[in-house]
């Protein structure tokens, strides 16, 4: 009873797996959106993708307490804490095929996670270059970081200093 009881569990917990990988693939092409849609400056079609990406992110909430409640009720079937049940761990465990289907997910995980880090890695870079764009627009346009807006005549009269900007501050 307990090893068909362990081996329901284990199939539970491939579905949340495979939950997790269609997760992480949306993810994907969610930062890879948001990169085209950044260079594009498509505000309405970035606040839809944000409405998206925060109701699939609920979804994702619901995943991952499921797979901590089949890995709480492995770890009591197998005899062992949960910090014990891990992947790689469960596989040793485990006879073919849910041993392989158990390394095939892991694999496609881990893929997937290395993928993430780059995608990540690259949509940072490009927020980043935006932000310190409109940074060097904001400064030619108003004279920011320039020290010292005021500047003083011979006669020891204050004036504003008007050709460090674009456009003037002064009223």
């Amino acid at each position: 009873m307990a090893l068909c009881t362990a081996a329901t569990k284990v199939d539970e917990l491939l579905a949340v797996l495979d939950e997790d990988i269609r997760h992480l693939e949306a993810h994907l092409s969610h930062l890879e959106e948001l990169r085209g849609l950044l260079i594009k400056r498509d505000d309405a079609a970035l606040g839809r993708l944000l409405i998206d990406i925060r109701q699939q992110g609920d979804a994702h909430a619901v995943n991952e307490r499921r797979r901590h409640e089949i890995r709480t009720e492995l770890a009591g079937l197998l005899g062992c804490n949960d910090a014990q049940v891990t992947l790689s761990t469960l596989q040793a465990s485990l006879a073919d095929p849910r041993r392989q289907a158990v390394i095939d997910r892991q694999a496609k995980l881990k893929s997937l996670v290395q993928r993430m880090k780059r995608e990540h890695t690259l949509t940072s870079l490009l927020v980043s270059d935006c932000a310190r764009f409109n940074r060097s627009l904001m400064g030619a346009f108003f004279g920011l970081g320039h020290s010292g807006g005021m500047t003083y005549g011979p006669s020891g009269a204050a004036r504003a200093q008007t050709d460090a900007s674009l456009v003037s501050l002064q009223f």
